[in-house]
């Protein structure tokens, strides 16, 4: 029909029909993917438009016919062709054109991944969607959008959350819902790479609060993604997997192999946050089971460099490596030079578990050389440290050099835990080089810093704890929304009723009224016995919750030493050792009562249970402000040393022997044996930490009692 139009227009020497049918063919020809047959339809309408003297469609057919180039990757020649328009839009004295041509510019350069060039245009095309006509606004709310996205992918996540944010106000002001839900779901991720969780979760619900009404499956489901991915980082992983599951049962139920990969992945991330590795290695292997061809090799190499990591934990080395090899080369295929830095690492992480040190300080040269390239200081830390605890001892000055530059890095971005883990080894090379007053002050700087990182801690559990609550919240108003929803649908069954029985309504009236009057007594009558009610629940809660304060403390205490009892202790140390590499320098002593069997025969349990008491308090006295004391059983004590060297361990516990030894107990004297051991010997448990510790107080009885012994490999053989 177009070519019909076309030969007819030429026919009758009819200019805008041929331009029109040159414009209908061209799009045409680009859907199907014949650019260059649209090219030549496109400039065909340029220079009718221009006989005619139409500014108007020149313009706007140019702006087609340099899409079709950039469609076509020949950039420069449709960079040309802008850089040709704008002084004819500028002629022309319309605003909007102008700014249509910069924001064509700009989409040159952001389909090349030239993200600073794409914002360079697209922001003086701003200036020129001042009307406040509702085209030129949607102009400016999707330049916006754009530039919130070029800003994405630069990774300024200030930028993308302000751009997000005026995108969002104005698709708001234009009451387009569709627009507004999925700029909410961008911009909830924008605020969650920012950490600002609550908001996160804020801008996410009231998206999904949109689609929930609108007909945008795809929408939808990006939106419980999103969502899923914030309740997954501030810890509520029941609601995390609840979303995520909705998103992934629908990419199943439309067989849609990309979306099963990626919430695959995101299930793995969340099972593998709970340990439950088993779960999390099951959906890792369905992204891998997919075809290749079928999703994306980012998302793959996701599954795949996971995979490593667990297999690594477990000890399956040479299933990590082939796992973390394969994530590597796609990496390496994609140019992801940031992606390819951390794949590097955890090969070089799999060869220095396997004491393959020469394979392993190639991975993590390889490793750094690509964070430097990319300027993220971040993984370059990353790098250097571990580089830096494998060259200690044979390079060793190297090593210090490495680690003096992380920790400038880990300074300059204000990486806590980076700068803890630099200090560690720090410490280990000034120790190696026999440099010991160094080695102490950087002793002293982790032992703080360990401090202040538990504090920092402890106050993000904090806003975990808030978030999760905010979200509880916002679930209750959603819920209580859709409540509204059903009875309003109810009161519109109500009014159609009415209507149909109108002769009726007087009556209808009259008992309404009456029931109402009835209705208003009962209901204050209610809020009576409620104001009642609360004043005693909250009485009784106030005395519940002493009361509770109280049970809890006797809960955790030793009624006889006051000791924090054995359930207590290992609630603490399993606490402690959750994270075993920011774990530090940890140690523990476990002391027993020297022949305690014959004071209780001898003197009785009375006087038994005041020794107990009064050995108890000589630890208690003895310790530390962080450290604690545990009755580990029957005349057993364990003391728990957060930060402590073997050295100063040793040191507590040889104070303690003599303070008991020289003490008498209404009377009576007696000697403790005493086991030290530390975290340094790789217990990996609360429990292997404990089994050294009473191989070496063992040792300390059979050696003949009241003596100090540190736990070392020669034990185990014993």
């Amino acid at each position: 029909m177009a070519n019909d139009s076309l030969r007819l227009s030429k026919i009758n020497k009819n200019q805008p029909v041929s331009a029109q049918a040159h414009t209908l063919l061209g799009e045409l020809a680009q859907q199907a993917k014949d650019l260059d047959q649209a090219l030549q339809h496109f400039l065909q309408a340029i220079f009718i438009y221009k006989n005619m003297n139409d500014m108007q469609n020149q313009i706007m057919s140019s702006i087609v016919y340099a899409e079709t180039f950039f469609a076509a990757n020949r950039y420069v020649e449709g960079d040309k062709i802008l850089d040709e328009l704008l002084p004819i839009t500028h002629q022309y004295g319309e605003e909007l054109p102008i700014a249509l041509v910069l924001i064509t510019k700009g989409n040159g350069y952001y389909q090349q991944k030239h993200y600073d060039d794409a914002i360079a245009q697209y922001t003086p095309a701003l200036k020129y969607l001042s009307d406040k006509d509702e085209v030129t606004q949607k102009h400016r709310a999707d330049t916006y959008k754009i530039i919130a996205q070029s800003y994405k992918r630069l990774k300024n996540r200030e930028q993308t959350a302000s751009f997000y944010t005026k995108a969002l106000a104005i698709y708001t002001a234009l009451q387009d819902p569709k627009l507004m839900a999925r700029t909410l779901n961008t911009l909830a991720e924008a605020e969650r790479y920012l950490g600002n969780y609550l908001i996160a979760l804020d801008y996410s619900i009231h998206g999904l609060k949109l689609h929930e009404r609108l007909d945008d499956p795809i929408g939808y489901v990006k939106a419980l993604m999103g969502a899923g991915i914030i309740f997954r980082h501030i810890g509520s992983y029941e609601k995390s997997l609840e979303h995520i599951h909705k998103a992934h049962l629908f990419y199943k139920k439309m067989n849609d192999v990309s979306g099963i990969a990626k919430t695959s992945n995101e299930l793995g991330f969340i099972y593998t946050q709970l340990d439950q590795v088993d779960q999390a290695k099951s959906f890792y292997q369905i992204t891998i089971d997919q075809p290749e061809k079928k999703i994306e090799p980012q998302t793959l190499a996701t599954a795949l460099r996971e995979m490593a990591v667990i297999d690594l934990g477990s000890g399956d080395y040479e299933s990590a490596k082939v796992m973390a090899q394969k994530a590597h080369k796609i990496y390496q295929n994609d140019n992801d030079k940031s992606k390819a830095s951390i794949s590097a690492r955890i090969i070089g992480n799999i060869y220095r578990a396997q004491q393959d040190d020469t394979n392993a300080i190639a991975y993590y040269r390889e490793s750094l050389s690509l964070a430097t390239e990319i300027g993220s200081e971040i993984y370059q830390i990353k790098a250097q440290t571990p580089l830096a605890g494998i060259l200690i001892g044979e390079h060793t000055e190297e090593a210090i050099d490495l680690l003096k530059k992380a920790l400038e890095l880990a300074i300059q971005i204000d990486s806590k835990t980076q700068k803890l883990y630099v200090y560690r080894e720090l410490r280990k090379a000034e120790k190696s080089r026999g440099n010991i007053a160094e080695s102490l002050h950087y002793a002293e700087e982790e032992i703080a810093l360990t401090k202040i990182i538990q504090e920092e801690r402890e106050d993000n559990e904090l806003v975990l704890v808030k978030a999760k609550l905010y979200s509880h919240k916002k679930e209750m108003e959603l819920k209580s929304l859709k409540e509204i929803t059903k009875l309003d649908q109810i009161e519109l069954i109500k009014k159609k009723s009415e209507i149909e029985i109108a002769e009726q309504e007087r009556k209808i009236s009259e008992l309404e009224l009456t029931k109402n009057k009835y209705a208003s007594i009962a209901l204050s009558s209610l809020l009576a016995i409620c104001l009642l009610a609360v004043i005693l629940l909250s009485r009784r809660f106030v005395h519940s919750r002493k009361h509770n304060k109280e049970l809890g403390y006797l809960a955790a205490r030793d009624p006889l030493t006051n000791c924090y009892n054995r359930r207590i202790l290992f609630d603490l140390m399993n606490r402690d050792f959750a994270d075993l590499e920011l774990l530090g320098e940890y140690c523990i002593i476990l002391a027993d009562i020297d022949q305690f069997k014959a004071v209780n025969d001898n003197y009785g349990h009375t006087t038994g249970d005041s020794v107990l008491r009064a050995v108890a308090d000589i630890l208690q006295d003895s310790i530390r402000q962080n450290d604690i004391v545990a009755r580990f059983g029957g005349e057993e004590f364990c003391v728990v040393l957060p930060g402590a060297s073997q050295d100063q361990a040793m040191r507590i516990a040889e104070t303690i022997r003599r303070k008991i030894e020289t003490s008498h107990f209404d009377d009576v004297t007696v000697t403790c044996s005493f086991g030290v051991t530390s975290i340094q010997f790789n217990a990996k448990t609360p429990q292997e930490l404990i089994d050294q510790a009473d191989l070496a107080l063992y040792k300390s009885k059979s050696n003949g009692r009241n003596q100090v012994t540190l736990w070392d490999q020669s034990l185990e053989r014993q």
